[in-house]
């Protein structure tokens, strides 16, 4: 037994759970866990393919509006649907604008009616009751003293446009209608004289016969019973009175354009400086060039051709172009007004023009027509 140490027994291996250091002594550590990410794989269901004609249908059963024929968006792609409103739109416009342009034109004749003289009824012993006289027409006198009432003239702006002249023979497209002359064609009846240059010199612009203008029935010859003055007007046009007396006389086209020819008293002594000075303060006496009519009246125009004086020793015989807008349709007219006035002695067209033959283009040369049209202003 002695000197030999026994042999070790060797222990059967047990496992043994250790309680982790952090849990000794009471303690009660934050116990963490570690994160672990899974990826989950979708579920593939088998879905069912759709055929051309399938996802037509189906888009059409599920789009915006469907199954509704009024919905905004099925009005919007029907073309019969736009072409039918625009229809309407139209007929709407046109609807209203006849009625303005009808109450518009009610409105220019009511105001362009003429004004009748006082008609009296006169009932003599010998005579049927209720038969209208009227009275006879007072001569004006030879020395006609300026009124005191007697206000400034009321002229048109010196900025006035014409309106369109398609062919440019300063004949504006409304005065081509009024004068029936072609407005595409400076020289409607092809006798190598311009339209507005026959009408100038008051020939006829639509045909070698009649030669006349006055006799082609396009214009009319105006004579005033009180103050004896002539001139030629537009035979469309009506003419009124301002006022019984005759001094104030309107022309006027049913677009609301007047030419009014009125008579101002003038003191015998006063020169038409002075007397211009007075009715036209707002105007400049330099706008102003001598002027003579067919008749040899002479006077004085603004160069725009839009106002004409006469002067005589009593009196001013005045021609002024009213417009209710910015633009002239017929300046032509304010012409053919100046061109054919005279007052005193009338007389008809002088057959001094004829024997000159200023518009027998068959008797001239083409220099003597030129020089003749160049003569218009």
């Amino acid at each position: 037994m002695f000197g030999k140490k026994p042999p070790v027994e060797s222990l059967p291996e047990v496992n043994l759970n250790k309680i982790p250091d952090d849990f000794y002594g009471g303690n009660n550590p934050v116990v963490k866990f570690n994160t672990v990410e899974t990826v989950v794989a979708p579920k593939v269901e088998n879905a069912s393919v759709l055929s051309g004609n399938e996802k037509k249908i189906f888009d059409k059963q599920t789009a915006v509006g469907a199954g509704n024929k009024l919905h905004p968006v099925n009005l919007i792609a029907n073309s019969k649907f736009l072409l039918f409103a625009f229809l309407i739109i139209i007929a709407l416009v046109s609807i209203v604008g006849g009625i303005y342009y009808f109450l518009q034109y009610k409105k220019t004749q009511k105001a362009a009616e003429p004004v009748a003289p006082t008609v009296t009824t006169v009932v003599p012993t010998n005579q049927t009751p209720n038969t209208p006289v009227v009275p006879p027409v007072e001569q004006p006198a030879t020395n006609i003293a300026p009124s005191l009432n007697e206000a400034p003239l009321d002229l048109p702006s010196s900025l006035l446009g014409d309106s369109i002249d398609t062919d440019k023979d300063e004949l504006t497209d409304p005065a081509e209608e009024l004068f029936t002359t072609d407005a595409s064609l400076p020289d409607t009846d092809g006798d190598k004289y311009p339209d507005n240059h026959e009408i100038y010199h008051l020939y006829n612009p639509v045909g070698k016969e009649p030669m006349k203008l006055v006799d082609s029935g396009l214009v009319s010859a105006y004579t005033n019973p009180v103050f004896n003055y002539k001139l030629y007007y537009p035979k469309t046009w009506v003419v009124g009175n301002v006022d019984s007396s005759y001094k104030d006389v309107l022309f006027s086209t049913f677009t609301g354009e007047n030419i009014e020819v009125r008579v101002i008293p003038k003191n015998v002594s006063e020169t038409f400086s002075d007397w211009f000075a007075k009715f036209a303060p707002t105007e400049s006496y330099g706008d102003y060039s001598p002027i003579e009519s067919v008749f040899k009246q002479s006077g004085f125009g603004r160069k725009d051709n839009l106002v004409y004086f006469f002067p005589t020793d009593t009196q001013v015989f005045a021609i002024i172009y009213h417009t209710n807008s910015n633009i002239v349709n017929y300046r032509i007219v304010n012409k053919l007004f100046m061109r054919s006035f005279q007052t005193g002695n009338l007389s008809d067209l002088p057959a001094r023009i004829i024997e000159d033959n200023v518009l027998n283009p068959d008797k001239n040369s083409a220099t003597t027509a030129t020089s003749s049209a160049s003569s218009t202003p």
